[in-house]
């Protein structure tokens, strides 16, 4: 995998993890050049990123391309999304 600053920075924890269309939902992902928190803390600064514009699964216009072309992060995706829920 790897973005612009991969060489510099390394791979992004949402990569790592699979969750390359879906790193609202995880924890320590680097944005504007700062560790960001979980979803409930990252939430409005997610809503404006244009990576969750795209890839939201409700909202997100490439949501429904990303749940059929990648199923196993879709179900992490929605287990981290009821673990959250839960908490």
């Amino acid at each position: 995998m790897g973005g612009k600053k991969a060489g510099e920075l390394g791979e992004c924890v949402a990569s790592r993890e699979g969750m390359g269309h879906s790193c609202w939902a995880i924890a320590g992902t680097l944005c504007k050049n700062k560790v960001q928190g979980n979803f409930a803390q990252k939430k409005g600064f997610c809503s404006n990123c244009k990576v969750y514009k795209l890839y939201n699964r409700v909202m997100g216009t490439k949501g429904e391309a990303v749940i059929m072309q990648f199923p196993e992060e879709h179900s992490r995706y929605e287990d981290l999304i009821l673990q959250n829920n839960s908490a």
